[in-house]
């Protein structure tokens, strides 16, 4: 029951920030994270027409050359690693973030990720073991805008073609946490835009994060359901939700997969890029129908 000290207020506490762009034909995913013992950024560029992936992935030990903002749309993130740069700075009027991501001369990401008015976000503050608390804010169907230059291929982000998602989460978890998380964000063929956030084993004390967007308007959902072989991860996922308005195949196509062992911490992480099957519902019983639209899930272990 005693106050936590200085030491263990720094290196209990954990912090990351992801950044998604999506359409039917690329997913690029992206982020910084902080567990103080260590600091990673990763970022992945996943073509769905031709199955290519490609990725980097970068660890500073004890957060050297890594900072992040303690606001969402405010401050600058970084994280820095030899000829690897990442960068998120976060705005508002009105909310934004941009991204700049360098890696040698041939990998470039300049971009936008812009909240539009109408658009609200998810916000949950829960309890997590016995003193922790665990802070999240997530958004879908974000305005997106700049470019992608991955060698020789230059991939421009429309927001007529692409959509953004973020996950900025911080806070005093468990010391072993798990969980699997599901994200959707798209428009659909008669133009609504639609956004999907489940998670299962994080942020469920009284409360969940479990989200359906339509146009840019959040609506709470009950408890995810992840059903999936961890042996055999790009096996098909079943995901529901306990109110019925969730009934979900996703169907994996890549895996960027991560694993860390070093004693005090450790990480297995498994985020899969592929598309969602099935059908959600609004509250007023409104069906929305998913024919092969991309999105992620993931699972991961972590001590930290």
């Amino acid at each position: 029951d005693k106050p936590a000290n200085g030491l263990q207020r720094h290196f209990h506490f954990n912090q990351f920030h992801f950044i998604g762009f999506h359409s039917q034909s690329y997913t690029l995913a992206c982020a910084i994270a902080n567990v103080r013992y260590v600091a990673n950024a990763f970022v992945y560029l996943y073509n769905h027409e031709t199955g290519q992936m490609h990725r980097h992935s970068f660890i500073q030990p004890l957060g050297l050359r890594c900072q992040q903002s303690n606001k969402p749309f405010s401050g600058l993130s970084r994280f820095s690693k030899g000829s690897a740069r990442f960068e998120i700075l976060g705005r508002n009027q009105p909310n934004r973030y941009h991204l700049d991501i360098s890696i040698g001369k041939d990998i470039r990401v300049d971009a936008t990720l812009t909240q539009m008015p109408q658009q609200q976000p998810v916000t949950l503050c829960t309890r997590t073991g016995y003193n922790g608390w665990a802070y999240t804010q997530k958004h879908t169907n974000l305005a997106t805008e700049g470019f992608i230059q991955w060698h020789k291929d230059s991939i421009a982000l429309e927001a007529t073609v692409f959509s953004g998602s973020s996950d900025w989460s911080c806070g005093y978890m468990r010391r072993e946490t798990a969980w699997n998380w599901a994200c959707l964000s798209t428009t659909l063929p008669d133009q609504t835009p639609l956004g999907l956030n489940l998670a299962c084993g994080v942020n469920e004390t009284s409360f969940t994060e479990n989200t359906l967007w339509l146009n840019g308007v959040p609506q709470a959902l009950g408890n995810a359901q992840f059903t999936f072989n961890r042996r055999k991860r790009m096996e098909p996922w079943q995901i529901t939700t306990s109110d019925q308005r969730v009934e979900l195949t996703f169907v994996p196509e890549a895996c960027h997969h991560e694993q860390i062992n070093a004693y005090l911490i450790a990480s297995n992480f498994s985020q899969l890029p592929g598309k969602y099957y099935g059908t959600v519902r609004g509250e007023d019983g409104t069906a929305f129908r998913l024919e092969g639209i991309n999105g992620l899930v993931e699972d991961h272990y972590a001590k930290w």
